[in-house]
């Protein structure tokens, strides 16, 4: 018995790492035994043609001819009795064929005393004996249903009648009909590929909890501990959140692609193009993919698609007509270098995806450990903050925050650590790093200006006798590149002037859309054709099909973007949108300074009706494209526990000396960025709007840290907990992970 205990103590941090990663394991069974075992038959289904206001009876067969560019696993079709006392009986035989060819491609054959007895909207769904395979391209088929009766009752299909699209022809008993049948088509279950992604997805979380768990053991230092952990944690974010599920994060990925294009195709200008047109490669295009709604089909067409190549010519792009963020690309260089790589190696869309958003990670995560190597207090702070869900959620994503929340956490530790590192002197070396991160700062997110102010902090002492000019010319230069923003003064004019007609956001931007109109667009490149809008029908699931059970699809709708407050240049919105003149009056200067009463009771409706979201999405209890009718909403224990999280960063010692009056100015300086990104998001919000339009509480990620150096000495916790916390992350990010692992198979 003593030799045994004596060789758990020699070995218990091994032993301790063993059942970790066994309890975690038996976590990943339990739930898949619960929730993920039995989900292979959920499948997929799209809409050919939802409409239908009439039927029309089948007395010896019915063919529909139409064009589809998916996979058939079955159809749907609306079928009802004629007479609802007499209900047909017999044989329903369903042929599907290639009109072009003629050739037989599935056949089914179901009993009509299956189909539901009355009028009201229920598609009925009849399998395919063969999957029929889409070639590649849009593909015409003819769909025959012959009825053998037995009885007297009699079947009808509902239809459309009129504007048939091209390719497009029903004829019922041998008479052409004017119309268009109600059909869907079931393009896949997701059969056993949910398992097996569901355990890839497993080993992945053991494997960092457990590499997490080695670093801890060896005394890795902690910002080695972060640099792991938010690159294994983004990359797990990166799969379970495919590209298009950020918020707002096609129109980045618009503004990445079309940078890359300007400069893949020679004969177009770098860096220059038009905001309401996208630049990409002709094939750059997949309506699976370019979805803002995760599912698990998702997942299953992004795995099937990853290694196909780009056949599209050397320098040939296209242009779209989508929207971008807006006219400045400074914050899209770095997955714009990711995306180039994939152009030169003509990888595949989905994989060339993939390249930018891993490009901004790797960004991310070397800069937010280099954060935590140079701040000379608060490390807990920074090291959390960098491995919160929402900051993780952004990091690996196309979104400008990505870059923004690097830069910020960086400049931020890096001016204190010359304030209040162990450098005595500090010499116009190691002042150019502050000067180019403030530069790319603030013209790329106005709100975040005021952190050009902790550079008061730095003691004259240290910046030798010339110290008040160079502090007047660092703020000199930051006040120069927001002037010379032209996006951040066209902000602060329509903030200031009496009506906001680019102020309030999505909900007014018809009046930009407008102006906007009245320019010439950008002249194509020698070699492209004409603009051309890519699929984007959107992807719903139906009930799994038994013999002739009934499936209704679910769209989801377009939704607006919203930009963040203070960024450079106008907000897309979707082209269909209205406004009024009720939506052209928001919350700019004159009107608050004329209505502060309405102004204050704007704010307090917000923090009482939105508070909740306000916290969530500060800590990533909300992730995914926020505007949907299903968003990934964490369960608020996983939000508990990441303020949990950030509470004992806040307590645990901060081992640097800054004196108590600079820790104020800290918090001075995050909490005016943070009234000013209020701001931001007030100036956009209509007067008739009763909360805030479009804030979210992530705005705050920036200056987090900031926000968490004023403590009382005795809150500060005995002992140092630092790696301690980072391992604690790592785990509660495993958890929120799995969380919307669940979350997304629910949809």
């Amino acid at each position: 018995m003593q030799n045994i205990l004596n060789f758990c103590n020699k070995h218990r941090r091994a032993l301790t790492g063993a059942l970790l990663c066994f309890v975690l394991f038996a976590v990943f069974a339990a739930v898949w035994l619960t929730h993920i075992r039995g989900q292979g038959d959920k499948s997929s289904s799209w809409a050919i043609n939802d409409q239908f206001h009439s039927f029309i009876p089948i007395e010896e067969q019915m063919e529909q001819r139409f064009t589809c560019d998916r996979d058939l696993l079955a159809l749907s079709l609306v079928l009802a009795a004629e007479d609802v006392d007499t209900p047909p009986e017999g044989d329903l035989e369903l042929v599907l064929t290639d009109s072009a060819t003629g050739e037989e491609l599935a056949r089914s054959t179901g009993d009509m005393r299956y189909i539901y007895n009355g009028w009201d909207n229920y598609y009925t769904t009849l399998g395919l004996d063969r999957f029929v395979e889409n070639p590649g391209q849009t593909a015409e088929y003819t769909l025959t249903l012959i009825p053998h009766y037995t009885g007297e009752g009699r079947l009808c299909v509902g239809y459309e009648a009129g504007g048939m699209p091209a390719g497009v022809a029903l004829t019922v008993d041998g008479e052409a009909v004017d119309g268009t049948v109600a059909l869907l088509g079931t393009e896949a279950r997701v059969g056993g590929f949910l398992t097996k992604f569901y355990w890839v997805f497993a080993a992945g979380c053991i494997a960092t909890a457990a590499l997490g768990w080695w670093l801890y053991c060896r005394g890795a230092a902690l910002h080695r501990l972060v640099f792991c952990g938010v690159l294994l944690l983004g990359f797990l974010f990166n799969v379970l959140l495919p590209p298009y599920a950020a918020p707002d994060e096609k129109y980045h990925i618009n503004q990445s692609f079309t940078l890359v294009s300007t400069i893949y195709n020679p004969h177009l200008p770098v860096a220059q193009s038009h905001i309401r047109d996208t630049l990409r490669r002709p094939s750059d295009q997949d309506a699976l993919i370019q979805v803002d709604e995760t599912t698990v089909f998702t997942w299953q067409h992004i795995v099937r698609v990853l290694g196909r190549p780009n056949t599209d010519p050397t320098g040939y792009t296209q242009d779209f007509p989508e929207y971008q963020v807006d006219s400045s690309y400074t914050l899209y260089w770095i997955s714009g270098l990711g995306v180039l790589v994939g152009f030169w190696l003509h990888l595949g869309f989905a994989a060339t995806l993939y390249l930018g958003r891993l490009a901004n990670l790797a960004f991310f995560a070397f800069l937010s450990a280099w954060a935590v190597k140079r701040a000379p207090v608060a490390k807990p702070v920074f090291a959390t903050a960098a491995l919160l869900p929402m900051t993780l959620h952004l990091a690996a994503s196309y979104s400008r925050d990505s870059n923004l929340l690097a830069l910020c956490f960086f400049f931020s530790a890096l001016l204190l650590d010359l304030a209040f590192g162990p450098r005595e002197r500090i010499g116009w070396k190691q002042l150019v790093l502050p000067v180019v991160l403030a530069v790319l700062i603030v013209p790329s997110k106005v709100v975040y200006l005021p952190l050009a102010a902790l550079i008061l902090l730095i003691p004259a002492a240290r910046l030798g006798r010339f110290s008040r000019w160079i502090k007047g010319g660092f703020l000199a230069v930051c006040a120069a590149a927001f002037l010379l923003n032209s996006g951040a003064a066209v902000a602060l004019t329509n903030f200031t002037q009496t009506s906001g007609t680019a102020a309030a956001g999505a909900a007014s931007l018809i009046a930009q859309e407008q102006a906007l109109s009245q320019e010439e667009p950008a002249p194509a490149a020698p070699g492209e054709s004409a603009p051309e809008t890519p699929a984007s029908e959107p992807q719903s699931e139906s009930a799994p099909a038994t013999s002739v059970p009934q499936a209704q699809g679910e769209s989801v709708p377009e939704q607006p973007a919203t930009a963040a407050p203070g960024g450079g240049g106008a907000v897309q919105t979707d082209a269909n949108s209205m406004s009024t003149e009720e939506d052209l009056t928001c919350y700019t200067l004159p009107y608050i300074l004329s209505h502060p009463l309405d102004t204050f009771e704007l704010c307090v409706r917000s923090v009482v009706e939105e508070g909740d979201h306000y916290l969530s999405t500060l800590v990533g209890g909300t992730l995914g494209y926020f505007g949907l009718d299903k968003p990934l909403d964490l369960a608020w224990g996983w939000v508990l526990a990441l303020y949990a999280l950030l509470a004992l960063a806040w307590l645990c010692p901060d081992g640097g000396a800054m004196p108590l009056p600079a820790r104020w100015g800290t918090l001075a300086a995050g909490l005016c960025c943070c009234g000013l990104a209020v701001l931001g998001c007030i100036s956009w919000t209509p007067t008739y709007y009763d909360t805030i339009y479009g804030f979210q509480g992530r705005y705050f990620l920036p200056v987090l840290p900031l926000l968490l150096l004023v403590r009382p000495r005795a809150l500060c916790l005995a002992g140092d907990c630092r790696r301690g916390l980072v391992m604690a992350a790592v785990l509660v990010d495993i958890g929120v992970l799995l969380n919307v692992f669940l979350a997304v198979v629910a949809r």
